[in-house]
């Protein structure tokens, strides 16, 4: 499940140093004007209500002569269907700036509701910027298997070699594709659907009184330490302690 795991806000500023992200970077500019310059040489020239997004892992330096203002946020566990940094313009109404506002104010907040709001919050805003981007997102082989491992993910016995066999495509070009265009292999698409899926059913339980054992069970897994090894090198949580985390805001 792809979450905003940090907003921040720029007042009147004039540089950023160059740095990174391991994940990628939204930076919407409220106010002012500016330059981002990458690694790579590329330049994005930018001003008030555009956004720049920014990939994970590349080096970047923002600078204005005059300053800038801008929300910023990062976003894990996202793979949208480009790979380059990219410019997008907001619309006339300001929907992107709204939305992002609204991300940043409840990231920021302290109410109970927090962690449900900043789920639907983080859908809306990947939504809106694979909508502005202008990108239709994979293939079709690649979303056929991508449907198929969204139905099968609750079932203990699914088989992505079967799945691979359904395609009449060879089982390494469609792995190759798939990470091409997904940006992740068919089993971490599995794995990540699972535990995206885990999560949501670990922040219901004061609700639904679910074991951890039987949402391991749940969303595909025969074994609770398995279940526990993946939950925990996706989320860098142990089930137990993401609960806990979240149990512990008000």
């Amino acid at each position: 499940m792809s979450s905003i795991n940090y907003c921040g806000k720029n007042l009147r500023t004039y540089v950023v140093s160059q740095h990174n992200h391991a994940f990628w970077e939204i930076i919407y500019c409220t106010g002012g004007d500016g330059t981002i310059t990458f690694e790579d040489g590329t330049v994005i020239d930018y001003t008030q209500y555009q956004l720049v997004m920014v990939p994970p892992f590349m080096n970047h330096a923002n600078s204005s002569q005059k300053g800038f203002k801008n929300l910023h946020m990062t976003i894990s566990d996202w793979t949208p269907p480009i790979r380059t940094a990219r410019l997008l313009d907001d619309n006339g109404h300001r929907d992107l700036l709204a939305v992002m506002t609204l991300c940043y104010r409840y990231f920021n907040s302290n109410i109970k509701e927090q962690p449900k709001l900043m789920i639907s919050l983080t859908e809306l805003l990947i939504d809106m910027l694979i909508a502005f981007s202008g990108t239709s997102g994979t293939s079709q082989h690649v979303e056929n298997m991508a449907t198929i491992l969204l139905d099968g993910f609750s079932d203990p016995n699914f088989s992505i070699d079967e799945m691979y066999r359904s395609i009449p495509l060879s089982k390494d070009y469609l792995r190759r594709q798939f990470i091409k265009e997904k940006g992740v292999s068919p089993l971490q698409f599995l794995n990540q659907t699972r535990i995206n899926h885990a999560k949501k059913l670990l922040l219901s339980r004061s609700i639904s009184n679910y074991k951890i054992y039987e949402i391991a069970e749940i969303c595909g897994f025969v074994d609770q330490l398995y279940f526990s090894r993946v939950f925990k090198k996706v989320t860098g949580l142990s089930p137990k302690a993401y609960c806990e985390k979240h149990a512990s805001r008000p």
